[in-house]
């Protein structure tokens, strides 16, 4: 498999799991709080940002990968006062972009910049790109998601984080 298409197959299924752990949340926590504004103020410390940008910022590295190989710009989403349906959609519909994205490989070898506030732009290959700055990332803000979940009383465990590997895992025990 190629290098984008495989970061693609990441991205969506991560997302994936994202989405189990959303509809979880959904049902079993803050039951009296049918808008889930309980979940939507959470945070891991008075300086990080609150549950709603970690969902959207693990979107928009798949947002930002999207916008590169097309040249276009950035499909943004303001987390800021979003509802938690509208997480939930966002993940939906980034999902759907992803799939829908074709993977131009050339783009893995071509200089790509990384702009980062108040920092000098770098210049990456696509390929550095994506492993040292989009999926660190992306992994941090759905940990981050994860975690606050889980401190909350929500019983997540490791697969719930690890659901893409639910096929391989039924088809190893189908084989014995």
């Amino acid at each position: 498999m190629s290098i984008i298409q495989r970061n693609f197959d990441i991205l969506r299924t991560r997302l994936i799991s994202l989405k189990g752990m959303l509809e979880r949340a959904e049902t079993e926590l803050f039951r009296d709080d049918p808008e889930k504004k309980g979940i939507l103020a959470l945070r891991v410390a008075p300086d990080m940002q609150p549950f709603p940008y970690q969902i959207s910022t693990a979107c928009r590295q798949a947002e930002l990968l999207i916008a590169k190989l097309n040249d276009a710009p950035l499909r943004e989403f303001s987390s800021e006062g979003a509802t938690f349906q509208a997480l939930k959609t966002h993940v939906d519909e980034t999902i759907a972009r992803i799939e829908a994205q074709s993977a131009d490989e050339a783009f893995a070898a071509a200089d790509t910049t990384l702009e980062i506030p108040n920092f000098p732009t770098l210049t990456l290959t696509g390929e550095e790109y994506i492993d040292d700055w989009l999926m660190p990332n992306f992994y941090f803000h759905i940990v981050t998601a994860y975690g606050l979940l889980r401190a909350q009383g929500l019983g997540l465990g490791k697969s719930d984080f690890l659901t893409h590997l639910r096929p391989r895992i039924a088809a190893a025990m189908a084989n014995t």
